[in-house]
């Protein structure tokens, strides 16, 4: 499965089903299962992130945790959260920032819009190294016979 790292708390937004939108200063022609993995490192400028979360998530009327730690396991780093549909990619305003989409508030000008459906987070999340780009990341084996989420190269 294609595996996609995100920093927080944008990766906690999309695995909690909040955030239908990931901005991307590139296009992919992948769509289907795509794998939510939280970066290590929290965005560049994490009280604003952390306010567009907040502010987005209360003009809605969803419930938004006391403090992002609250939030954990969702809320944590170098982690594969969840899985998601990446149903398509609006390139309606890339490379521009005066053409308005219609992809909601999440979507940032200038961007192209991935559009993601059905968050399905992990019952447990699972560590794993995050890459730039698409990367796989893949069941494995378990000693039981059963399987367990792992990363491929």
């Amino acid at each position: 499965m294609k595996a996609l790292t995100i920093r927080q708390p944008w990766a906690w937004s999309i695995a909690a089903g909040h955030k239908p939108i990931e901005n991307r200063g590139w296009v992919t022609p992948h769509r289907g299962q795509l794998a939510v993995h939280s970066a290590k490192q929290f965005d560049d400028h994490p009280e604003d992130a952390l306010r567009m979360v907040r502010d987005i998530l209360r003009a809605s009327g969803t419930p938004y945790p006391k403090t992002f730690h609250d939030a954990l396991p969702l809320a944590g780093g170098g982690l594969v959260l969840a899985t998601v549909d990446l149903v398509d990619v609006c390139t309606a305003s890339y490379d521009t920032e005066t053409v308005a989409c219609g992809c909601g508030p999440w979507a940032m000008p200038g961007q192209a819009h991935w559009r993601l459906a059905d968050a399905r987070p992990l019952g447990e999340p699972v560590p794993a190294t995050g890459r730039l780009g698409l990367w796989d990341w893949a069941p494995a084996p378990t000693p039981s016979g059963g399987t367990a989420p792992k990363e491929t190269t």
